[in-house]
């Protein structure tokens, strides 16, 4: 892996992806409405997808997590204490994300109703089944993930772990500025389109509810997460040549399947789903032409 390559993919291909995107953001500036009337189409895979289809997003975080706690393993005994204290961390960072997109929805299916007798076991259950997924999926990288590159290991760790954290939380912050109606709430009006707005005309804490946080799209933001996949080719102990572009190919249609879910279940228009791969893209590039900037001056001084 050089600075040469963005993500471990050549320079090109973070180009044609802003462009692909952009061209959707242009096309959704002057359709999106008409593209979610003609999209609209609910139902029940659809459901469940929207509920569960980021969880392998989710399980990249222990995966970074590992590689972090690898690559500090493999610096010498006294990183031990921070090796731990990381791996901890992602696993705790994965729960609070998976909480924060599909957590009510496993509660609900485990039978969980707010303030209902009995209402304990089914919330354990729920918890208990995703931090086991979490932990299982740490194992697994543990297993498959070779140390024999400490500072890649490290590097690789630090922009997943890093700009998914910022990348979420810089989402979280412009629904709140955008404030942009679902099409699933304009729906419930007599009126649909009396309400619409297009993506610019944001009116900042217009309402505080989720039906009101439509721009950017946050499990778009979630699901960029896979475009960090090919980095992963260059640490496993399997090493093949294929696999980083096979990596690639399955984050873009794990990415556009997501996000014409995200469409055709009224969640979202199509810019929500643009704008939300765009920006958590450009964090991402940007995190790692930064995070290898400072390891390579590391070894450069070391």
């Amino acid at each position: 892996m050089t600075r040469k390559t963005i993500l471990n993919m050549p320079g090109y291909v973070f180009f044609v992806i802003c462009s692909v995107l952009i061209l959707g953001i242009i096309i959704g500036s002057l359709y999106d409405y008409q593209i979610s009337v003609a999209l609209s189409n609910t139902n029940a895979i659809g459901d469940f997808h929207q509920h569960y289809g980021n969880i392998i997003s989710h399980l990249l975080y222990p995966i970074a997590g590992m590689c972090l706690f690898k690559g500090l393993r493999k610096k010498g005994s006294r990183f031990n204490t921070l090796a731990w204290g990381v791996l901890g961390f992602s696993l705790f960072w994965t729960f609070y994300s998976f909480l924060d997109t599909s957590g009510k929805y496993l509660r609900a299916d485990y039978g969980y109703v707010p303030g209902q007798p009995g209402s304990f076991l089914p919330l354990t259950l729920s918890y208990m089944t995703w931090i086991a997924l979490a932990c299982l999926t740490a194992y697994l990288a543990y297993l498959f993930l070779d140390d024999e590159n400490a500072e890649l290991l490290l590097a690789i760790g630090s922009v997943i772990l890093l700009a998914g954290m910022f990348s979420e939380f810089i989402n979280n912050g412009l629904k709140i500025v955008g404030c942009r109606p679902r099409y699933k709430y304009l729906l419930t009006l007599d009126d649909p389109a009396s309400e619409y707005r297009n993506w610019w005309q944001m009116i900042p804490y217009l309402k505080d509810e989720n039906s009101f946080r439509s721009w950017p799209s946050g499990h778009m933001t979630k699901a960029t997460i896979m475009l960090t996949l090919p980095m992963l080719a260059d640490v496993v102990k399997c090493k093949k040549a294929y696999l980083k572009n096979l990596f690639f190919v399955f984050a873009i249609v794990w990415i556009v399947i997501l996000g014409y879910n995200r469409i055709h279940m009224n969640a979202h228009f199509l810019t929500d789903v643009c704008f939300g791969v765009l920006i958590t893209y450009i964090v991402y590039v940007l995190t790692y032409k930064l995070v290898f900037s400072v390891f390579e001056k590391g070894r450069q001084n070391s």
